[in-house]
């Protein structure tokens, strides 16, 4: 049997091991071996038993594109892998760093499927005694929107200035053949 410890050396017990014996997948707890689908499974429990606590100032540094962390029900979880992948889009994701993202995930209603999925981004949880009771939003830095630089603000300004000069010919071409 190949056997696997999380625990520390100093420890003199071993309360939580993982084994593998015959191909299966064995877990401890308190006094039995508890029989594992796979060995994702296994880590998952292993990340239960000893979460990394984040503090809150941490994990609200990471709101870029790039390094985005989401706090949802006292979890964190690291979803910048998943950025280009959210069906919202990233800006949904973007808008609920830096505070408690719980309510806006329960807001829209994610499939099963999608709770399962969050399991691959955990990874630890929130010091829930750092977390602000109040909250000041900082938006995500993003490039600023410049509404004078799209085409529909070059459509809006053709659209005045084209019947403008339509008017203008038409005065022109009525005063110089009234003349004649």
């Amino acid at each position: 049997m190949k056997q696997f410890t999380f625990l520390d050396k100093a420890q003199e017990t071993a309360r939580n091991e993982l084994c593998i014996f015959d191909g299966y997948f064995l877990w401890w707890e308190r006094k039995f071996w508890i029989p594992l689908k796979s060995l994702s499974v296994a880590v998952r429990k292993k990340m239960a038993t000893d979460p990394k606590v984040h503090a809150f100032e941490d994990v609200a540094k990471h709101n870029k594109t790039k390094d985005c962390w989401l706090i949802i029900s006292g979890k964190v979880y690291d979803v910048t892998p998943f950025m280009d992948d959210h069906p919202g889009g990233d800006e949904v994701l973007l808008s609920a760093t830096g505070k408690d993202a719980t309510n806006d995930f329960e807001d829209v209603g994610h499939s099963d499927s999608a709770r399962e999925m969050m399991d691959k981004y955990y990874i630890g949880e929130i010091d829930m005694s750092t977390v602000p009771l109040k909250c000041t939003y900082v938006p995500p830095q993003q490039a600023q929107y410049n509404p004078d630089k799209t085409p529909e603000f070059v459509i809006k300004i053709l659209q005045f200035l084209v019947p403008l000069l339509i008017l203008g010919l038409a005065f022109a071409v009525r005063h110089y053949t009234k003349e004649k």
